[in-house]
């Protein structure tokens, strides 16, 4: 697995089971408010944005659906917005996206830039006679120095793995504890995505790292085989987003979660919509899992 194989993810399986559950939020959502109020009883449908920047990446694709009353049939095709006018602005640039006709997909215009660290983007969707506005601050570039393997109890370092190459990368099931080590970012969170082949991603809650060092819990990495682990450094909008999701701490992460808080409704930080206009910085690293013989 490479670094670059894989467009990151990291929020669509999470906002989707929010979407396909047919709430209707309040419009002019502010991260400000008592979580409590974020959702109300209207009836009306809502939009809701799936959009999140990544550092050092192409502007992404973003996804407009609405909510569905209780009584109406949610299907992917049916929750799909298919005529919005979607629009990033990054100062005086305005990057028009054009849909694809169908899910709700939106595409950046040719030749979009890459998206900036420590830059201010904002959002704007039209659509049912709505508008949906965002802003989001980009972090600064995420860059793993090392990955220890570290002996229990001791924590001392067994071995160093290669951060660039994955080849070298071969640790014997439940040997040590895996960290990883990196410069900490001025962010809220940051958040880990282990990846293996046939299985579906899995996010870790938003974790604190200070020190700029993760631990990865061997019950959240497969017994064999190869591995891929992706670190993300959130914005404000997507540490308050999965940390007020409840889906986002059914994981097998107890490391420095800080998904404790107790919210009754997720928070989005848009004004006239549901969702998330966020940004991430990232990086990766690969290895193999020698199974127990």
């Amino acid at each position: 697995m490479s670094k670059t194989t894989r467009l990151p993810r990291c929020i669509t399986p999470v906002l989707t089971a929010v979407l396909l559950a047919g709430i209707a939020a309040h419009p002019g959502c502010s991260g400000e408010r008592d979580p409590a109020t974020l959702f109300g009883p209207d009836e009306r449908e809502t939009i809701v944005v799936d959009a999140v920047l990544y550092v050092d990446r192409i502007l992404p694709e973003i996804i407009v659906t609405r909510t569905r009353t209780a009584d109406a049939v949610s299907t992917r095709e049916a929750t799909s917005v298919n005529d919005a006018e979607v629009t990033v602005i990054q100062g005086l640039a305005e990057y028009r996206y054009a849909s694809v006709g169908h899910l709700g997909r939106y595409l950046p215009p040719p030749g979009a830039p890459r998206v900036r660290p420590n830059t201010e983007y904002r959002l704007r969707v039209r659509a049912l006679g709505k508008e949906v506005r965002g802003v989001t601050s980009t972090p600064a570039p995420l860059v793993i120095d090392e990955i220890a393997v570290l002996e229990e109890p001791s924590m001392e370092v067994i071995r160093l793995l290669d951060p660039d190459s994955a080849e070298g990368n071969r640790i014997a099931y439940q040997e040590g504890l895996i960290e990883v080590r990196f410069d900490p970012l001025d962010v809220e969170a940051y958040q880990v995505i282990v990846l293996e082949p046939g299985s579906e991603d899995g996010g870790s809650p938003p974790l604190e790292a200070r020190d700029g060092r993760l631990l990865l819990p061997w019950f959240a990495i497969g017994s064999s085989g190869e591995h891929k682990v992706e670190v993300y450094a959130l914005d404000r909008n997507l540490f308050d987003f999965l940390r007020s999701v409840e889906a986002s701490g059914q994981n097998a992460f107890g490391f420095g979660s800080l998904a404790g808080d107790t919210f009754e409704r997720p928070v989005f930080n848009l004004d006239g919509g549901i969702g998330v206009f966020g940004s991430a910085s990232l990086d990766s690293f690969g290895f193999f899992v020698i199974p127990e013989s």
